[in-house]
């Protein structure tokens, strides 16, 4: 949501006093364990979160005992105080994805196995605004280039609004849009959502219609359930319900902002939000579910939240926000921040966590299928992810694939997580081929007692991060086609790129066709960072669609950490040659008669992308939106209010002997139940003075659909007239129904 600032709001001393008490209060290690605790969270009180605004180093949050934070930007050089985890987040964009690979770089060396959030509220037109294909081709860049630096990096996908049917429809559309464009399920390791409770209504108050998605009914929620808990649980059940339907049960669930948005002025006074955020905390730490659980959480329904925020005292400039935490203007803990805590802080337990997070092998040269013997450089990261330092000495040992020790280090203890890693080195020489492998062992005597003892162990043996990054195809003119192209001889192009540090040979592109095998080609040695396109000559003699895909085949032994990006799949059309065929009474157009055709768009402005209507006929109440539009920033709407009826129309001349073809994108939303049609959107032609001549198509509430459709017809019998293209909406006295055009195109087709 959009991040704003606002002064110190008072708060009663009595509630300081009574909350005051509790905060600070840490337990120790033996008390029984609280609610939320389990093996993945034994410290519970890390689930809490916020984002902050104005820089977490200019707060004093160690009081408030959460366990991690985000500020939407990619938070490197992250501060951590007491511990707390820093989100990393990379914003998507209709302009297209920006990313900084030498910060994405750095903040892997810094932060591995980080968590990276990819989009803030994507489904938001005040805030990211992308469609879901528009998500879902920045997301697998965005994925796909954390990956190449971390492998161990957790990537979150979505950050929805809320998980409303209209938006986890939008959602659906990005899981579908990813594969039909590449060809595999999209890679997630972990889920993000907001979980506010706006209304849906296109120019109201609230979040708006996503973008690009125009299919399931819109949430009517009234102001005044801003903070009901019934709704809160029930769009959690939901988002678990959508993950268990796409196979996505076993990832974490997260919520990177909830809260309440409105200002005291609005009735959300200090302890209704207190009170929304003590509901939804409980229920939170305790909901579970058998069927729809993180089974890894004991089935949790959420992981981990952030409460919206830190430091916005005053959203959107609308007056005082009671749930900001902390003042900006004095730095100063508001009463939120005192129910924060006195939540947060008797959760806390003290526990430690040995990881070995990194481990590898650094070679003088040569490619990584090397058949010689060659001595290397072991390196491996240790760090302690708990709490609370490690104040015990611990064994680490190093050791090859027949278990023979290459190195032992004793560690003396460490400080707890963002305090210092542990780095331990040994020089080995590397067997020939590639049978080797080497193994990581932290705390092999059992000396400290952790939370997690199944991530003491690491294994590296030969990797190697090859990138399928496109998969293109290419006419006799070296021209890049999109979707289609036309009978005849083709080339498939993969664009490759070696992600890894060292050099790479022996691998290999299998291109595919529907599955089976059409044809394989060596990729040329790779040095670190290099690329490459593979082609292949393709001749196509049959009209059809054809599912064609490349995948990338490493050397036997060779392992990649990241093998989602090895396969590139998608669908394209093969069409014969475009033809004009003669109009009736075009004399020009009969057979014998030399010449081309020309086509032309006679519509001016037909995308609306001027962003005005000042070449249209609109009535008052026809408006544009810049946001979900089928393509471009802006398209036309109308059906905005009820009882009333809107038009927009355009004046055409075409003459006798051209041929005329219309063809529009449209989308209905409305909160009609149905099942009569009750509001119309009526696509006609007139003539020029106004008379009706025919009725193309109209399109009722009945037509809502999950996304843009288009509509095409032949209306040549018109030609050699002045017409109007005229697009007449009506809607009723209840119920509103919105309609919605883009990409208008009357073609005329003329003999040169």
């Amino acid at each position: 949501m959009m991040k704003n600032h606002w002064r110190l709001w008072r708060v009663s001393l009595l509630l300081v006093l009574i909350l005051g008490s509790l905060v600070g209060t840490r337990v120790s290690a033996a008390d029984a364990l609280p609610p939320g605790a389990t093996a993945l969270y034994p410290s519970p009180n890390e689930r809490f979160g916020f984002g902050v605004l104005d820089g977490i180093d200019n707060y004093d949050v160690v009081p408030l005992d959460a366990g991690w934070y985000q500020n939407w930007g990619p938070n490197e050089d992250a501060s951590h105080p007491d511990g707390l985890l820093a989100a990393h987040s990379i914003r998507v964009s209709p302009g297209g994805l920006r990313l900084n690979l030498a910060q994405i770089a750095a903040i892997a060396e810094e932060d591995p196995g980080g968590l990276w959030l990819v989009g803030n509220e994507p489904d938001m037109f005040k805030q990211d605004n992308v469609t879901p294909t528009q998500y879902a081709q920045q997301y697998r860049e965005a994925y796909f280039a954390i990956k190449g630096f971390d492998p161990s990096a957790q990537v979150a996908a979505g950050a929805i609004v809320q998980p409303t049917p209209l938006r986890l429809g939008w959602l659906s559309a990005v899981w579908d849009a990813y594969q039909a464009s590449f060809g595999r399920p999209m890679p997630v390791d972990v889920w993000n959502i907001h979980n506010y409770i706006l209304q849906e209504v296109p120019g109201e108050w609230g979040c708006g219609i996503p973008p690009g998605y125009y299919g399931e009914r819109a949430a009517t929620y009234p102001f005044n359930s801003h903070d009901d808990l019934t709704i809160f649980q029930q769009h959690i059940l939901a988002m678990r319900q959508w993950m268990a339907d796409h196979g996505q049960r076993e990832k974490p669930l997260i919520i990177t902002e909830y809260g309440i948005l409105f200002p005291e002025s609005s009735g959300y006074d200090t302890a209704r939000v207190q009170n929304f955020f003590i509901q939804t905390a409980n229920w939170l730490l305790t909901a579970t579910d058998p069927s729809l659980g993180y089974p890894a959480d004991e089935d949790h329904l959420v992981q981990r939240w952030m409460w919206y925020s830190l430091d916005d005292t005053n959203f959107a400039d609308a007056g005082n926000t009671i749930a900001g935490m902390m003042d900006p203007a004095t730095r100063q803990m508001r009463a939120m921040g005192q129910t924060f805590a006195a939540m947060t802080t008797p959760l806390r337990r003290p526990y430690v966590n040995l990881v070995a997070t990194r481990v590898t092998v650094q070679e003088s040269g040569g490619v990584a299928a090397a058949d010689a013997a060659q001595p290397v450089q072991i390196r491996s990261t240790i760090q302690n992810r708990g709490n609370a330092p490690v104040t015990t000495p611990f064994r680490v040992l190093i050791q090859d694939q027949a278990g023979t020790v290459i190195h032992s280090q004793t560690v003396n203890g460490m400080p707890m997580r963002y305090g210092g890693n542990a780095v331990v080195e040994a020089a080995w020489l590397r067997p020939a081929g590639n049978g080797w492998k080497v193994v990581v062992l932290v705390d092999t005597g059992n000396a400290v007692s952790e939370s997690d003892e199944g991530d003491n162990r690491f294994s590296a043996g030969p990797a190697a991060d090859l990138y399928l990054k496109s998969l293109a195809v290419i006419d006799a003119s070296g021209r890049r086609l999109a979707s289609q192209g036309l009978i005849g001889p083709l080339t498939l192009a993969a664009t490759v790129k070696n992600l890894s540090s060292t050099p790479l040979a022996g691998a290999r592109v299998q291109f595919l066709l529907a599955g089976q095998l059409l044809q394989e080609r060596a990729v040329p040695d790779l040095a670190a960072g290099a690329g490459v396109d593979v082609a292949w000559d393709w001749t196509v003699s049959k009209v059809g669609m054809y599912n064609i895909a490349a995948e990338l085949v490493l050397s036997p032994g060779v392992s990649d950490p990241v093998s989602e990006n090895n396969y590139l799949g998608r669908d394209f059309l093969v069409a014969a040659q475009r033809t004009y065929l003669p109009a009736i009474n075009g004399s020009q157009f009969q057979s014998g008669q030399s010449g081309g055709v020309e086509c032309r768009n006679v519509l001016v402005d037909p995308g609306f992308e001027s962003g005005a209507l000042g070449n249209w006929n609109p009535s008052p109440f026809v408006g544009l939106i810049n946001s979900g539009c089928f393509a471009g920033g802006y398209c036309l709407w109308m059906g905005r209010g009820l009882s009333i009826e809107d038009s927009v129309y355009q004046v055409v001349s075409v003459r006798p002997e051209a041929t005329l073809h219309l063809s529009y994108a449209w989308a209905v939303v409305t909160i009609e139940p149905g099942p009569a049609a009750r509001d119309t959107l009526a696509v006609e032609v007139r003539t020029g003075a106004g008379h009706l001549l025919r009725t193309v198509e109209t399109l009722d509430n009945l037509d809502a659909h999950a996304s843009w459709y288009t509509s095409s017809f032949d209306l040549s019998d018109l030609a050699g007239q002045t017409l109007q293209l005229y697009f007449h909406a009506r809607n009723d006295a209840v119920n509103q129904t919105n309609f919605f055009l883009d990409e208008i195109v009357l073609e005329v087709c003329e003999k040169r």
